[in-house]
């Protein structure tokens, strides 16, 4: 590397810099040791100087060379232009340039870094005996390339620390220090790499065994879970076709799904086949067949899923047996239930407490239409239930139906209906679920009454009421609160009773102490002395007085507060 001490000529440097500035055009050599009075090979070296510290750039006419000052961005601006962090360190280690970016991550002003050595620096953390060794080498004209990671407060930063040979503008070397932030590709590496790894977990511990297959049939893959189904090894499939374990049925399933993930572009096809275990004993799967590509989409093989349902099978065969027992169950459940048959639009089941309700008769009602049992009123209300399951083919609640049965008072009842598909996937049967819901109804009235009543009482009194619950939200205030506080009950309720009617000052204190008191780990005092913020930002001084509210198990749910104004 050359080294050329310009500090020696700085003067002599200055006045060819000068000369230059007043002719923009350009001089020659000659036209330069004219106007400083210079022999033309001194002029030269000065040149060489300017040049090699970028100050100077020259063209080239026929055989003569023109000096003029360089139109080069210093390196102080050039480096603000990237958006990585970067700084220029000089042979003495100290941070010569440093641009914005690095500024903003270290949340320091350039003033307070240019200058410093690194050790005294806020870059203190880049004197570390590898980076220091890199900066040497770099200085001997070495470029080098690392990952290191940053933490900065709670954050883990990722960067590619690149540290570049370089000149300074007074022809030293230096060494230009960049950080690319690349902590999104690191976390998508370590993403990559943690889904891989949940890939392979998943895929060797479900309870499904995955194979692939050649296009020949062939095993290329065998997941472990293989080994508790069939008794094989992996090892033992490997590179044989898969219908030496298929009976005679299996293989012609097997190659039925082929054919058909072959004609629907390849999408899964679910089959059901008998395969021998390594004991000569049948084991039934329900595997689920899809074509397997490679990145340039052409088809490689192929993927099954496969589950031993043996014993779900065993299962299907004993059912019928708890047929009886369900019946069973149907017939005797609280609410009523009956089932109609779609085509038809006959009734075709009734449990025991439809016919107590409608005093009807199972074996005689059986086939007949709704209005031939029901009254009109409540065969209006199952038709429209109907016609919207047909529609939705999903489960419906329906609201609730007000009827006068024969004999009986006045009944409130709440009603769900539910679809039943036969195996074509059509709606073949709807099953309506009614409850008679008419004394909970009756009590849930009296609630309200009762309800009603107890916040006319609170309206009317002359100090505020209101109800706080455990999260601290207010959930009930009397009118004369509304009134103290300037604002409508739709407008408070819901609210943050300290963040809302709590003076600043007192806020973090009476939310500890509510939060004790909640706890079980203090008593409310009985009476104090408050002040609260209204809606306006005024403050009235009040009396508290406060009690607590308990669930039936003991448990403190609320505490109701009453405040009068405090005239004392």
């Amino acid at each position: 590397m050359i080294m050329v001490d310009m500090d020696s000529y700085a003067e002599e440097l200055s006045r060819v810099i000068e000369i230059l500035k007043e002719n923009p055009r350009g001089l020659s050599v000659t036209d330069i040791a004219a106007h400083i009075s210079v022999n033309r090979n001194t002029v030269s070296r000065y040149l060489d100087m300017l040049r090699i510290s970028g100050q100077v750039d020259m063209k080239t006419y026929g055989k003569a060379k023109v000096f003029f000052i360089s139109q080069r961005a210093p390196i102080s601006a050039m480096i603000n232009f990237s958006s990585d962090m970067v700084a220029v360190i000089d042979r003495d280690l100290a941070v010569a340039q440093v641009n914005d970016s690095f500024c903003e991550f270290l949340d320091i002003k350039r003033e307070d870094i240019i200058g410093k050595e690194l050790r005294n620096s806020p870059l203190v953390g880049f004197d570390h005996p590898v980076i220091n060794e890199r900066i040497m080498a770099a200085l001997e004209g070495e470029e080098s390339t690392d990952e290191i990671r940053i933490m900065k407060v709670d954050e883990e930063k990722h960067f590619k620390i690149r540290l570049i040979p370089t000149v300074l503008n007074d022809s030293t070397p230096g060494v230009t220090i960049t950080l690319e932030d690349i902590t999104k590709r690191k976390k998508a590496e370590e993403a990559l790499i943690s889904s891989e790894r949940n890939y392979r977990s998943l895929v060797e511990e479900i309870n499904d065994a995955i194979w692939d297959l050649d296009d020949n049939a062939r095993f290329t893959y065998v997941s472990p879970r293989t080994t508790e189904i069939l008794g094989f090894q992996p090892s033992e499939l490997i590179d044989k076709p898969i219908y030496e374990i298929l009976n005679e049925e299996g293989k012609s399933a097997l190659d039925s799904c082929i054919r058909e993930c072959r004609n629907n572009g390849g999408g899964p096809e679910i089959f059901n086949c008998s395969v021998l275990h390594s004991n000569g004993h049948k084991i039934i799967l329900e595997s689920s067949l899809c074509r397997r590509y490679d990145e340039f989409g052409i088809g490689t093989g192929y993927r099954l899923v496969s589950r031993d349902v043996t014993e779900r099978e065993k299962a299907y065969r004993g059912l019928f047996k708890w047929k009886s027992f369900l019946n069973s169950v149907v017939m005797n459940i609280p609410a009523m239930v009956l089932v109609k048959e779609v085509k038809k639009g006959t009734y075709i089941f009734f449990n025991r407490e439809t016919e107590e309700f409608f005093g009807i008769n199972s074996a005689s009602a059986t086939g007949k239409m709704g209005w031939e049992l029901f009254p009109d009123k409540f065969v209006e209300y199952l038709i429209s239930g109907d016609r919207e399951v047909a529609s939705t083919g999903a489960p419906v609640s329906m609201s609730e139906l007000r009827l006068k049965i024969s004999g009986k008072n006045e009944r409130i009842i709440k009603s769900r209906k539910v679809p039943i598909f036969g195996m074509d996937n059509r709606l073949e049967y709807i099953l309506t679920l009614l409850e008679d819901i008419t004394e909970e109804k009756r009590a849930e009235e009296e609630i309200i009454a009762q309800r009603d009543q107890a916040q006319s009482y609170l309206d009317l009194a002359g100090v505020m009421i209101a109800v706080v619950d455990r999260q601290g939200r207010l959930t009930r205030i009397n009118r004369y609160g509304c009134r103290m506080l300037g604002v409508t009950e739709d407008q408070i309720i819901g609210k943050n009773w300290f963040e809302t009617v709590i003076p600043a000052g007192r806020r973090d204190h009476l939310r500890k102490q509510y939060s004790r008191i909640i706890a079980g780990e203090i008593s409310p005092p009985q009476s104090e002395e408050g002040v609260i913020v209204t809606s306006g930002g005024g403050e009235i001084p009040v009396l508290w007085h406060n009690s607590i509210i308990k669930s039936p198990e003991g448990e403190i749910t609320a505490i109701v507060s009453s405040a009068s104004q405090n005239i004392s």
